[in-house]
């Protein structure tokens, strides 16, 4: 352990002992995130439906993009914030990993995991070499039983903690209305594309945050070049790799910055690779793509909780001519599998199951140490 993880472990060790001198707040609901500086996707939605109820909601929001000295005393004071907040509320809800909740958590706050992603195609969390060891979840939530062993493992949970309600955000998928309206925008802000047939190309990242990430190399002019003018190529990068441009051709669209799920109504076609974004594109029953000229380096430095050959099989491109082909092609790939096999709601009540368990782990008997 280096010596700055010693100094941030000692005064966490002593703001915690502070804190332990004031009560838990039976109605205090505190949501952490530090992957943005305000509340998005699943975190949003459920603090919008908790905000019309009997509860105190407390936001613990960042976003530290750079590894500098001032950053991280930003985010020293961030978690030193995250003491107080985390551990003066009965109920704390995250998308990421937590340090704080892993290193100090006070006995009688409850910990809910929704996790930023609707399942695991790669492997993560306590089963790959990590800079801490993740503990103290209480509860986790997924879209499908298959998720609860391999969540189990990732989180340091029991199968049991792993509660199968399905995401939130995943109910925008089966409304037509959202749908409709995310197609009516888009289509008002980029009116060339209402004609066009659109691939949308989101790929998740290489490497970690601790070495560094990159992105699989796509020629995306060729792309253009390659289908024709009848097509438009409009790509999505991971938040990790957010500020790269693929191309500065007219055809092929940055939409780094506009709303997932949005872009998945307007979307032909999904090229994808290891990114759990393709269980939400599932539901829109829609062809998906795997650009994978990495492969087998990747199963072999990464590894992933699917047997990726299989489940692919049919619908993999391990270079640019392939891919043309697939997506010349437009043959279903295996989004019917993907909704089958990993996805157990599509009613468009996620969100009110995961509410319905809020309710359930607030009205449980409070255990103080």
């Amino acid at each position: 352990m280096g010596i700055k993880k010693r100094i941030v472990n000692i005064m966490l060790a002593i703001c915690n002992f502070f804190v332990k001198m004031r009560p838990i707040k039976k109605d205090q609901i505190a949501f952490v995130t530090l992957e943005s500086r305000q509340l998005e996707s699943d975190l949003k939605l459920l603090y919008d439906a908790l905000e019309t109820k009997d509860y105190h909601l407390v936001i613990v929001s960042t976003s530290f993009q750079k590894n500098n000295l001032w950053t991280n005393f930003l985010y020293f004071l961030n978690l030193i914030k995250q003491v107080f907040v985390i551990n003066t509320s009965a109920l704390v809800i995250i998308n990421d990993n937590n340090y704080v909740i892993s290193r100090c958590k006070r006995k009688g706050v409850k910990v809910l995991q929704v996790w930023h992603a609707a399942g695991a195609i790669k492997k993560f969390g306590n089963v790959i070499p990590r800079e801490y060891p993740i503990a103290n979840y209480d509860y986790v939530i997924c879209n499908g039983s298959y998720w609860k062993e391999p969540y189990s493992a990732a989180f340091g949970v029991s199968q049991e903690q792993v509660i199968v309600t399905g995401m939130p955000r995943l109910d925008h998928l089966c409304d037509p209305e959202f749908i409709a309206y995310a197609r009516r925008r888009l289509y008002q802000l980029h009116p060339e594309l209402k004609y066009k047939k659109i691939v949308l190309y989101a790929p998740t990242f290489r490497g970690d945050i601790y070495q560094g990430v990159e992105q699989v190399s796509i020629d995306a002019k060729r792309f253009i070049k390659e289908l024709g003018s009848e097509y438009a190529l409009l790509y999505k990068l991971h938040p990790l790799l957010k500020d790269e441009k693929l191309s500065s051709d007219r055809r092929v669209y940055n939409m780094n910055r506009y709303d997932l799920h949005e872009l998945f109504c307007i979307a032909d076609v999904l090229v994808s690779d290891f990114s759990s974004i393709i269980f939400d594109f599932s539901l829109l029953d829609k062809p998906i793509y795997y650009y994978v000229p990495d492969l087998e380096q990747y199963l072999d430095e990464r590894g992933c909780f699917v047997n990726y050959r299989q489940l692919m099989d049919g619908c993999m491109a391990f270079d640019e001519d392939q891919l043309f082909d697939l997506i010349r092609s437009g043959k279903k790939g295996n989004e019917q599998i993907l909704r089958s096999r990993f996805l157990d709601h599509a009613d468009g009540k996620n969100l009110d199951r995961v509410l319905q368990l809020i309710d359930t782990i607030l009205h449980q008997p409070m255990q103080e140490r």
